[in-house]
């Protein structure tokens, strides 16, 4: 059984969760078996079948890191192009034993993002280095989500596809703080590119563009002091 997930606010460079382990029947398993047991502990551990690919399924549980473990590079790359895209938010490493540069390079090579040697590496080394990759994954994840709840917000605020470059970029600033001011020379700044401000006069006609394609009830205003802001009608003392 997989191990208990840890919770969100733990060290997101822990041991990956939810280890699941296809292990190919050949003349070092015993080994590599030991040695992953060793490394990581608690894991799913499969036989490795080539076409079988009930053992990717997260219908009973999910798995964050997929790792083979076997000599023949060949085998090990074809299962994973064949299973591509099931295995895309997946950590991918493979596990030998014994095994020449050569292989591992073509492992790499294939996709995988990362080739443990169980008669080379420490386990804490592979601990170390898969926690790093699971981190990576990780961070993209939540990366995609922000950019999707942040597209979703635009789409609710404003007429997105009616927007220009700057005045995304403007609805971007303004919608990060949904109700509250922004300082014009915030705007400005944020606005210009690497050695000039937006001048004042050219942020008021950007705020002019976009306050006509906000969608009821929000409304773009001034904030007070030098600011402004988009708010909603509803309850809002703006007419």
């Amino acid at each position: 059984m997989p191990a208990p997930h840890p919770d969100e606010g733990q060290d997101p460079m822990r041991k990956p969760d939810f280890i699941r382990y296809l292990s190919m029947n050949d003349l070092h398993r015993e080994a590599r078996d030991t040695w992953l047991r060793n490394a990581f502990g608690t894991y799913e551990h499969h036989t490795f079948v080539d076409l079988e690919t009930r053992f990717l399924s997260i219908a009973e549980s999910d798995y964050e890191t997929l790792i083979i473990g076997g000599n023949d590079p060949v085998r090990a790359a074809r299962f994973l192009r064949i299973n591509r895209p099931i295995l895309t938010r997946k950590v991918k490493i493979a596990l030998m034993h014994g095994s020449l540069a050569s292989k591992r390079a073509k492992l790499l090579n294939a996709g995988f993002d990362d080739v443990f040697d169980s008669a080379r590496m420490g386990g804490e080394e592979a601990a170390m280095r898969c926690a790093a990759i699971a981190a990576r994954y990780r961070a993209a994840a939540n990366q995609v989500r922000a950019e999707l709840e942040l597209a979703s917000s635009l789409e609710r605020v404003a007429n997105v596809h009616l927007l220009g470059k700057r005045e995304r970029q403007l609805l971007k600033l303004l919608a990060e703080r949904l109700g509250e001011p922004v300082s014009h020379y915030k705007l400005r700044t944020e606005l210009g590119n690497s050695t000039d401000e937006l001048s004042y006069n050219y942020l008021k006609v950007l705020a002019s563009n976009l306050r006509a394609k906000l969608k009821s009830p929000y409304v773009l205003v001034p904030g007070g002091q030098g600011s402004y802001k988009i708010t909603s009608m509803q309850g809002s003392k703006y007419p």
